[in-house]
């Protein structure tokens, strides 16, 4: 079974992509700050690192760098719906600087199931092409 730790400061969002993953026969763990995240990273083993760029208070970007330091060989998928709207400074392209920081694979926020399910295969595919299959995970 697929091990999934989801680093989501917002609950309802992280209930549902645990949710979801839950459907998809995925074992998946919930924590709600970075710090939280870590202390679940480090005293587990989890196959895939889902991760909210923005973090209330910490950066997803570095939580992922210190994964990704940590575990190299664990893929993280970063996920963030937010966007400037309105700002006279150029649009800062946050999934892109996760992908600077390791992230594996990217996912905007708001998405469905089927997208969620698309980015972990995509994710888990990239750091081992066999694992996707392996992990049993249902394709949609």
């Amino acid at each position: 079974m697929t091990r999934i730790l989801i680093v989501e400061d917002d609950a309802a969002v992280g209930t549902a992509i645990r949710m979801m993953l839950s459907r998809e026969g995925c074992d998946a763990v919930h924590a709600e700050d970075a710090e939280g995240g870590m202390r679940a990273f480090v005293s587990s083993r989890f196959d895939l690192a889902i991760v909210d760029i923005f973090l209330g208070n910490a950066s997803g970007l570095r939580t992922i760098a210190e994964f990704r330091q940590r575990a190299p060989a664990v893929p993280v998928l970063a996920m963030s719906g937010f966007r400037f709207r309105g700002s006279m400074d150029p649009v800062l392209d946050y999934l892109a600087m996760a992908t600077q920081a390791g992230a594996t694979a990217c996912l905007r926020k708001p998405f469905v199931a089927r997208q969620l399910m698309a980015a972990v295969q995509a994710s888990l595919a990239a750091a081992s092409p066999t694992s996707a299959l392996e992990a049993g995970i249902r394709g949609r």
